[in-house]
Parts: C-alpha cells; structure tokens; sequence
C-alpha cells in the first residue's frame, strides 16, 4: 500500500509529532500512557521558576541577602533560562516542519512502513522492529522497538487506510494502541 501525501500538516500535528518524541521511551515503556502536551508543561515550568526566582529577590531586597537567599535566585534564573530554552527549540522543531512543503510517499507492505520525503533518504521500519503502532488526536505513529528513537508519524487522515492494512494482514505481528 502506498500514500502519497501532498498537503503539509497542521501546526497540531507537529506540535503532536514533537510531543511523543519528547516522551518516546516513557511511551515506548508504557504504550498506554496519556500523551501530555510538553508545551504547556515547559511553559508552566518557566513561569514557576521565574516566580521562585522573583520571591527570592524580594526577599533579599526587603531582608538581608544570605547565601540561601542567592543560591535559590541563582538556581531559579538557571531553571527558567533552561525551561525557555527548551521550549524555543521544541517550537523551533514544529516551524521548521511546517516549513518543509515536500510531498512525502508512505509505503507499507510485507517488510514494513516507509516513510520517504522528496529529494532525501527514505526512513523504513521493518515489522519486527515495530514495538507497536499508535493513534493520537493528530497523527498515527509507528515506534520502533530499539532505543533509536525512530517515529514514523502519518496524518490520522489516512488511519483508516493504515490500521485496515494491518488488520487484513495477518503476517504482520504488531501491537495496535488506540
């Protein structure tokens, strides 16, 4: 079976596609597990850590500076310049996703799923190196086994054509997670 996709996905689905790779060993240990939205989480983060480091100052402003006073400061400037960081890349990842308009060819047949963009290496994942194949709101994705980190992600537009696939081919051992 092969998918050819010409549209460029939502900014949902990278956020998505940028959300389990994220979490790829905790989903890859616990397929069952609720994807959380790391954005929110990172933002969250940031906002906690410039509070702490603000109550800080104060603190020091109205008191006496001491070296608890200063090390919780420090250590709460670190974490949100961190946090800030991290969630510039993880939006800097989806940008830069949703600025690559090549059409991309999927292939699934008897060896495994393909996924292959115009003018670059074709990524392919053989069966029995998918640990299982995932649905999310956004996208159906296909975890490899090892610990490469490899995610095949697919728009969920075409989920009823990929789990048919699976589901009418019974040499193909795989684990499907909804």
């Amino acid at each position: 079976m092969t998918i050819e996709i010409k549209e460029r996905g939502s900014r949902g689905f990278y956020k998505e596609f940028v959300n389990v790779m994220t979490q790829y060993r905790q989903l890859l240990y616990r397929p069952q597990d609720k994807l959380k939205d790391n954005f929110k989480r990172y933002a969250f983060l940031t906002i906690a850590m410039v509070l702490i480091c603000l109550m800080s100052l104060y603190g020091g402003i109205t008191g006496s500076f001491t070296a608890t006073k200063i090390l919780t400061t420090v250590f709460g400037g670190v974490a949100a310049v961190a946090t800030v960081v991290i969630l510039v890349r993880m939006n800097k990842m989806v940008d830069g996703y949703l600025a690559d308009d090549r059409p991309a060819v999927v292939t699934i047949d008897d060896n495994g799923v393909e996924i292959e963009k115009t003018g670059s290496q074709a990524v392919r994942l053989a069966w029995d190196n998918v640990a299982f194949v995932r649905s999310f709101v956004e996208s159906t994705c296909f975890f490899s086994k090892d610990l490469s980190g490899i995610v095949l992600s697919v728009n969920n537009d075409y989920k009823k054509e990929i789990m048919d696939y699976i589901k009418n081919n019974e040499n193909i051992k795989v684990m499907v997670v909804s």
